[in-house]
């Protein structure tokens, strides 16, 4: 028996009514019970499943989905029992009632260690009295705050009333040490002041950055001299003081005018003297310094004058005027040996100056290495030295710097020669009465706030040569553009020439290739016919040519790939009888008239001799090639895989020809070219030439 049978097949069990002899009363009485008692474990647990689902708060949620499921398959079987009564279904039931023992162990498993648990969980009512007692805390809290927020005030009124009563009483302190200070002070008056002006004078004597020096004007012994002026000397500071003089001290050129300067000071002439005086240094070089010095009178006549000089190191500055006044020597130089004009403009001052050479070139009329106003007669007079053409142009490049538009702008102008020849006219273009200068300025200052320029300088060259020469070349290209012109004219009438020449010969060459085929029609014997043919082959190819230079380019050379394709194809279709193959391999190569006719015919001589003589049957291939070579010139080959020669010896011995038209015709062209032939006959016929390079080729490689 299967399981299935054992579950559902009721067979030999008789329904549970049979048990209660099938009494309605009692019948109906356990159908509704367990009819009343199920819908309402179905009931219980759908509430009880909402109830867990809506809580997510809840603690030990899986013991209310035991539950769900423990309630629901108590009430299924109740239900089965209903069943029972009338369909013996005991093997479902008991199933039924298998798997609510199952969830009922399980949920009573689950349920008693949870017990103690559950019970530890606060009661609402627990829960009420922690929040009150959480709220009445928090409350307490707040008003500690309020308290602790009102004492702090209190403390900082207490603070700021105490700090008012030690302000109060600290200036009270103070003006009364005020008061006790100044008591003491003018009791030791005469001491403290002079003990306080020794030592200000003592400090600002050391500490002061310049030398300052003490003499006894009259030994010239050094009484005192300060740190600065011992490092400006290059000696220790105790090296000078008490142990040597003034003089000695002194650049030897310089001593006698310091001594004079000295004795005006001591007989009261002057009362300070300023000048720049060289020092001698420990090492013996010299040192630029400014001194000032005065001297000094005691009160009474029994204590001896003081010299007292203050000496500024100027070294650095000397030497930088020095390497100023040398760079503006050598600038001098550079600008004179490459005859430049140099001239500057302060906008902010509104003057103009220009150096000899710049007032030589503009005529004189600019005072050399003179501040001028730019509002002045002399630099009007400069300007309406300038071409009137040119005037516009210059006044526009001077307004960019002006206006900072333009960092740096160059130009080239005219103006009037000062010193024309007699009688000389001016004449621009020639350059005659006029020079040309090349203008070239820049933006050398600004000013800092606006930053507009202030300063302006440039340079002045007399290019009247070049411009000259200029001039002269723009005539000279003139003329050589009308000569072009010409020539193109020229060489358009000869290009119309040479195609008018090449369309009539094509048109000869037609009306002969007609005649030829008109005739060739008309012989009966077929050697003959053949012969006409051939010279048909022939004549197209000539044809072929001049049609080749009447379309190219300059009328005198064409790639002569593209041709000998034509050319080979067109021999092919004129024996239309034979089926025969044509394979070619032809490199690009320009070539000429003399080149191309030759060469043309050569190849017509020996694919007319491979259609002739290499297929008896009518069937085969021909191949056509043409290289390059790389030891040099070009290579043609034109082969055929026929039957080759019958007679090796005497085709080698006549080219592989038979002797006649055709053999002469090839050795003739191939001297024409200047080439080579050789014949192989294995495998069928193959000619090679080898050709020099056409000279035009030669040319488009190079």
């Amino acid at each position: 028996m299967t399981i299935s049978d054992w579950l559902l097949d009721p067979s030999g069990l008789t329904p549970h009514g049979f048990c209660l002899s099938w009494l309605p009363g009692l019948i109906w009485l356990h159908a509704g019970s367990d009819a009343v008692i199920g819908l309402s474990y179905f009931s219980i647990p759908l509430a009880l499943a909402w109830f867990v689902r809506r809580r997510h708060d809840l603690a030990y949620r899986f013991v209310g989905h035991l539950f769900v499921a423990f309630i629901l398959a108590c009430g299924l079987t109740h239900v089965l029992a209903i069943m029972t009564l009338w369909v013996p279904a005991y093997g479902v039931e008991g199933v039924v009632k298998a798997v609510t023992a199952l969830l009922s162990v399980a949920t009573a498993g689950m349920l008693w260690p949870l017990v103690p648990r559950v019970l530890a969980l606060p009661t609402p009512a627990q829960l009420s009295r922690l929040n009150a007692e959480l709220t009445r805390t928090i409350e307490e809290q707040e008003r500690t705050a309020a308290l602790l927020r009102e004492s702090e005030a209190q403390v900082l009124a207490a603070n700021s009333a105490l700090e008012r009563r030690v302000a109060e009483r600290t200036a009270e302190l103070s003006a009364a040490n005020t008061q006790l200070t100044a008591v003491l002070a003018e009791r030791a008056a005469a001491l403290e002041a002079l003990a306080s002006s020794e030592s200000e004078y003592r400090a600002s004597f050391e500490a002061a950055a310049v030398g300052k020096v003490q003499v006894n004007p009259e030994t010239g012994l050094l009484l005192r001299v300060n740190s600065a002026f011992a490092r400006m000397m290059g000696y220790e500071h105790d090296d000078l003081a008490g142990w040597r003089r003034w003089q000695s001290v002194l650049w030897p050129e310089d001593r006698a005018a310091e001594e004079v300067e000295l004795a005006r000071l001591l007989a009261g002439e002057i009362d300070v003297y300023v000048r720049e005086l060289r020092f001698q240094r420990q090492d013996g070089t010299p040192v630029w310094g400014r001194v000032s010095a005065t001297v000094v009178r005691k009160a009474t006549s029994k204590l001896p004058p003081l010299l007292l000089a203050v000496v500024e190191d100027i070294d650095a500055m000397h030497k930088t005027a020095s390497a100023l006044k040398e760079s503006e020597t050598r600038l001098r130089l550079a600008a004179e040996g490459a005859k430049l004009g140099i001239w500057e403009i302060d906008l902010a001052k509104g003057l103009c100056w220009v150096d000899r050479r710049t007032a030589a070139v503009t005529g004189g009329t600019l005072p050399a290495e003179t501040w001028l106003p730019l509002n002045g007669p002399e630099y009007a007079a400069w300007a309406d030295w300038i071409h009137p053409d040119d005037r516009d142009d210059r006044a526009a490049g001077l307004r960019l710097l002006q206006t900072g538009g333009a960092e740096l702008v160059q130009m080239q102008y005219r103006v009037r020669r000062a010193d024309p020849e007699p009688g000389e006219e001016v004449d621009a273009d020639k350059g005659n009465g006029w020079v040309w200068l090349s203008h070239r300025s820049a933006i050398v200052a600004r000013d800092p706030v606006t930053w507009a320029p202030t300063r302006v300088t440039g340079v002045l060259m007399d290019v009247t040569e070049r411009a000259v020469a200029e001039a002269a070349l723009r005539s000279a290209k003139a003329d050589l553009e009308e000569v072009v012109a010409e020539r193109t004219a020229a060489l358009k009438q000869r290009d119309l020439l040479l195609r008018e020449v090449y369309h009539r010969v094509k048109n000869n060459l037609q009306v002969i290739d007609g005649l030829v085929m008109m005739q060739a029609y008309q012989l009966t014997d077929p050697e003959a016919r053949q012969a006409l043919m051939g010279l048909r082959s022939r004549v197209y190819a000539l044809g072929l040519v001049h049609q080749q230079l009447m379309t190219s380019i300059d009328l005198e050379t064409f790639d002569i790939a593209p041709f000998l394709d034509e050319l080979s194809n067109n021999i092919l279709q004129a024996g239309a009888d034979a089926e025969v193959d044509l394979v070619l391999d032809v490199c690009p190569l320009v070539v000429n008239l003399d080149f191309a006719i030759p060469l043309g015919l050569l190849v017509t001589e020996l694919i007319t001799n491979s259609l002739k003589h290499a297929f008896p049957d009518g069937k085969g291939t021909i191949t056509l090639a043409l290289r390059q070579r790389i030891e040099g010139g070009v290579v043609l080959e034109v082969a055929d895989d026929g039957t080759g020669a019958s007679d090796v010896p005497a085709a080698e011995e006549n080219g592989g020809y038979k002797r006649g038209l055709g053999s002469k015709i090839v050795k003739g062209l191939v001297a024409q070219l200047d080439g080579t032939i050789s014949m192989r006959f294995d495998k069928g016929t193959r000619a090679e030439i080898i050709l020099p390079t056409p000279v035009m080729a030669m040319t488009v490689m190079a």
